[in-house]
């Protein structure tokens, strides 16, 4: 959906008038409401003192935070708990008020009527004006309600607040302060905005100022006092590219980001990874390493860790261009499987490279200047040539104990001079060769040289990857297709992933390498397929099946409830508030599965409250400071404010922050699908699935942002600036934002969407399993399955763990960017655990022994002996998919005190454990028991199958499973069907 500007805003604030204020609490003015309840803490638990040690204001409130959230809240309050007191306030816009605080970086006010829906809006504090002594003063708008029972101030973390002077008054304008031109573009119901309020920047000090919540910006500023204008960063694209969605992430995200990588410079570190190919593009070309003779396997990671990795050359090899050695770097095109580096002199093209995914070759053409090969040694025991013949030259290389063998082949008659030196000038009429990395470490035979030279020309310059969705089994075929610079199909050595190969069909050769994935094979070929199951999703578990105490499960419910309107989100940023979204939609579909309606009914008015704050750039008639949405048609992306993590800066993890409302807005809709219609939030919820997984065509967004179709799953950073490539930690979170596509999908009809995230969904998964876990390695060693051979074994010698938790370009690590505790390592794959990420627990006895590493630092191997914070409940959440009767004894040993992790809450584990342990272990997504319905999955325990299906139709929905059992589904319902091993 395309959006209709309503013009350009601007936001001025304006002189106080005199004698209108209504003073709520002043250090010099009478108050001038009667309210019953006066700087109170609400349900905060906050320490409330009147006479503190600050006097630089006659009168103040000290607040000191509590707990009693759940998480460390400061809260202060004025208002009535009897309707028949409320307050007219309609004669005011504004409210005023100081504060003074060493901790808190925003404020939430919430406003509060007999009738009027809940203004609760979150404000920077650092687009308050400065006072002495520390102090800030926020002037915002007022709603101007006429039934006004409560102003409340919260902030949030854990520390000591002071604040004074709180009033309202009648100002001039709606009070925003920001005088700056805007766009409003409307989405529906919703609104973004085209540009960032600068009242909205953070700015944080350590060793230096560092600015945030201000878009793709250099983070560096002079000081927070004085940010001013931050430096904004551009995308590095030839201008043939510059009226195109701008593509970031993939395993080449750190050219479209940054371009070219100065030698020597390490904050540079980017290198590509078109696997088993490695390269690091700089200023002179790009130096060009195999992945198979650098990766080593060690105790916590297996990667190839590059020696003088911003070094021109070292070990392999560099190339480089014999009139230009300071030449800037460029995205020039790319596909789903390829890319081309175009180099230039100012605006001249000087050369460019094209690199394939899974290819051995990478193809190169000077337009000025020849192709010049670069080795850090001349002939000697480190560098040496063979295959001395026609068009061909052979050079190998051994420093720092890797040994490559490479392979260059010119076009046409072709002359290599200085062939013993460390410098190879590559001349030929049409300045074009093809760098090719052939596989082993021994000397290659003439036979292996002439193969790979034999195809070597055969230039390809884009690699599509399409997918096709079968509903009748839910199974995902995708297919990769080589193509010429002309778009006709070309025959070429394919490499095929370990994901690729081990569900295809298509012949390989006798050549394979062991590379960051596992084995290489090699198909002589224009196109292969492979071919992925599907595992089904849910909106939710029904509570018809599970095993649980329907009392104690009501009481976590109203638990959580009784957080209350200012306390079940306490965040507002994308991640952390997406996180509490996610967790949300869950209570709520738990509470109308067991006939809490009312709290289920509150619930949804608290999360679309918060949602449709988001999804407005203007919610009190000027631009906000936060919880809304800017796009940046620099970066052609969906900048959500405030950003964690980067999500600006360095575009990181869209697709895990934005999925988490897509998932929210699908549980919302599920019953009350008005929500989602075009003329309410629908367009903005399709708006964040666009940025993360925009479909081919999308004149807005690239396509598939974070997913990368080469491999198979998704990268997190946006700018790849890693030696190590790009990386992606947490697969469930992933899948989540995939299944997410599929439920929405489902509610608003659209099945083109459905089909992209069972896609996406199915790829996902596959990866995890193939690339996270090496499903096949484990079961190499296990007596229950055959051994089927080093080739399916992907991680390398040397690795000891059964699983990874961060996947690099080069290889992986057993670690998290946070922690290095081990139920944090192998627990980000499980969160948040809902029915969109069913695939964690595909293979109940590979997470047998998932589970007791994951709990290795436990004090009793058990979830229950775990630190706080880290994750019992997530814990025994994945324990119950593998087993549900240990889990709940060890859960029943601390009961419902414990701490939550953030996107969890105490109703939804005690309902998903107890719902597996009747369930069993999950039995669809491996092929062998398909359905015809995305949202049909099975499960088996003992002789007992459980069969389930969500019907989002309005009429009644038949779902066959390849077993022959029938689910006759009701419109908006779930359909159950338990049989016996006998058929019964």
């Amino acid at each position: 959906g395309d959006g209709t500007d309503s013009g350009d805003g601007t936001d001025a604030g304006g002189e106080t008038p005199e004698n209108t204020n209504g003073y709520v609490f002043h250090s010099e003015n009478a108050d001038s409401f009667d309210f019953a309840e006066s700087a109170v803490s609400w349900g905060s638990k906050s320490s409330i003192n009147t006479t503190p040690s600050d006097t630089t204001y006659e009168r103040a409130i000290q607040v000191t935070s509590g707990t009693g959230y759940g998480v460390p809240y400061a809260e202060l309050a004025w208002g009535n708990n009897d309707a028949a007191n409320a307050i007219d306030a309609s004669a005011y816009n504004q409210l005023r008020f100081k504060v003074k605080t060493t901790f808190a970086t925003q404020v939430e006010v919430s406003i509060q009527g007999v009738n009027s829906s809940e203004d609760k809006k979150a404000y920077a504090l650092n687009s308050g004006t400065a006072l002495s002594n520390s102090w800030i003063e926020m002037q915002i708008p007022f709603p101007a309600f006429n039934d006004l029972t409560w102003i409340g101030l919260q902030f949030s973390g854990n520390g000591t607040v002071l604040v004074t002077d709180v009033y309202l008054e009648q100002a001039e304008g709606n009070g925003s302060g920001y005088e700056g031109d805007y766009k409003i573009t409307s989405y529906g119901a919703g609104s973004i905005s085209d540009t960032f309020n600068p009242e909205g920047y953070g700015c944080a000090e350590d060793h230096g100022f560092w600015v945030f919540n201000a878009g793709v910006v250099k983070p560096g500023v002079e000081s927070c006092s004085n940010i001013g204008t931050p430096t904004q960063i551009f995308p590095q694209l030839v201008p043939e590219l510059s009226d195109q969605p701008v593509p970031t992430h993939k395993w080449w995200g750190s050219v479209s980001f940054l371009g070219e990588m100065r030698i020597g410079d390490p904050n540079g570190a980017g290198y590509i990874t078109p696997d088993p190919v490695s390269a690091r593009i700089s200023e002179r070309g790009f130096r060009m390493l195999g992945i198979p003779s650098g990766l080593r396997g060690a105790v916590d990671k297996f990667e190839y860790t590059v020696p003088a990795p911003f070094d021109e050359v070292f070990d392999g090899i560099a190339i480089a261009n014999s009139q230009f050695s300071d030449m800037e770097g460029y995205l020039k095109d790319h596909s789903d499987g390829a890319m081309t580096v175009e180099w230039r002199n100012g605006t001249t093209p000087i050369m460019e490279a094209t690199f394939v995914h899974g290819s051995p070759y990478v193809y190169v053409k000077a337009f000025h200047g020849d192709i010049v090969l670069k080795t850090l040694r001349s002939n000697s025991g480190e560098k040496g040539t063979f295959a001395d013949s026609n068009n061909m030259l052979g050079i190998w290389t051994s420093i720092a104990g890797n040994r490559t063998n490479f392979l260059v082949v010119g076009e046409g008659a072709t002359t290599f001079t200085g062939k013993t030196s460390n410098r190879i000038t590559v001349i030929n009429s049409a300045k074009e060769a093809t760098i090719t990395l052939l596989p082993g470490t021994a000397v290659p035979s003439n036979a292996v040289s002439n193969e790979f030279a034999a195809l070597a020309r055969q230039v390809v310059r884009n690699v599509e990857i399409d997918y096709e969705v079968n509903r009748a089994n839910n199974q995902v075929t995708v297919t990769h297709s080589y193509l010429n610079a002309s778009g006709s199909p070309i025959e070429t050595l394919a490499g095929l992933h370990p994901m690729h190969w081990k569900n295809s069909n298509a012949p390989t050769t006798d050549h394979k390498m062991r590379s960051a994935r596992g084995v290489i094979k090699f198909s002589q070929t224009n196109a292969f397929s492979y071919t992925m199951p599907f595992v089904g999703v849910l909106p939710t578990l029904p509570s018809t099946v599970g095993d649980f105490n329907d009392t104690t499960l009501r009481s976590l419910v109203t638990e959580y409830v009784n957080k209350g309107s200012n306390g079940w989100n306490p965040y507002t940023d994308t991640y952390w508030s997406g996180k509490s979204y996610g967790k949300a939609a869950e209570v709520i579909a738990i509470a109308r599965s067991i006939g809490m309606e009312t709290e289920a009914n509150t619930l949804t008015v608290w999360l679309k409250s918060e949602l449709e704050d988001w999804f407005s750039a203007d919610t009190n008639g000027g631009l906000d400071t936060v919880r809304y949405f800017v796009y940046d048609e620099t970066w052609t992306t969906l900048l959500g404010v405030e950003e964690s993590f980067g999500t600006h800066q360095q575009l990181n993890d869209h697709h895990f922050h934005y999925g988490y409302f897509v998932r929210a807005a699908a549980e919302i809709c599920r019953t009350d699908k008005s929500w989602c219609g075009a003329d309410q939030y629908g367009p903005m919820v399709e708006l964040l699935i666009r940025d993360y997984a925009a479909s081919k065509g999308d004149d807005m967004f690239p396509y598939l942002r974070n997913f990368d179709p080469a491999n198979g799953f998704s990268w997190a950073s946006g700018h790849a600036n890693f030696a190590l490539g790009n990386n992606n930690e947490s697969t469930s979170e992933a899948a989540n934002s995939y299944g997410a596509i599929v439920l929405y999908g489902m509610i608003t009809g659209d099945q083109d969407l459905v089909d992209k995230g069972m896609y996406l969904h199915a790829s996902s998964s596959a990866a995890y399993w193939e690339y996270w876990n090496n499903l096949d390695g484990y079961r190499n060693r296990s007596p229950l399955y055959p051994n089927k051979g080093d080739d399916y074994d992907n991680f390398p010698p040397g690795y000891d763990k059964i699983t990874t938790s961060i996947i690099w370009g080069t290889g992986g690590v057993f670690s998290t960017w946070f922690s290095g505790a081990y139920a944090h390592i192998l627990g980000i794959q499980g969160l948040p655990l809902n029915p969109l990420v069913f695939h964690v627990g595909l293979h109940a006895d590979y997470m047998e022994d998932y589970v007791e590493l994951g709990l290795t630092e436990s004090s009793n191997g058990k979830a229950s002996g775990l630190q706080d914070g880290h994750w019992r409940d997530i814990w025994w959440n994945l324990w119950a998919m593998t087993d549900a009767d240990a889990a709940i004894a060890d859960y029943e040993t601390r009961g419902s005190n414990y701490v939550t992790e953030e996107g969890e809450s105490k109703a939804h584990t005690y309902h998903w454990i107890h719902t597996w342990k009747a369930l069993g272990h999950l039995m669809t997504g491996t092929g062998a028991l398909t359905a015809d319905s995305p949202t049909a999955v099975a499960f088996k325990k003992g002789d007992t199958l459980t069969y389930m299906a969500y019907n989002y139709e309005s009429s009644t929905q038949q779902v066959q499973f390849s077993d022959g059992v029938v689910l006759t589904v009701q419109p908006n319902s779930f359909g159950i069907r338990t049989t016996t091993a006998n058929g019964n």
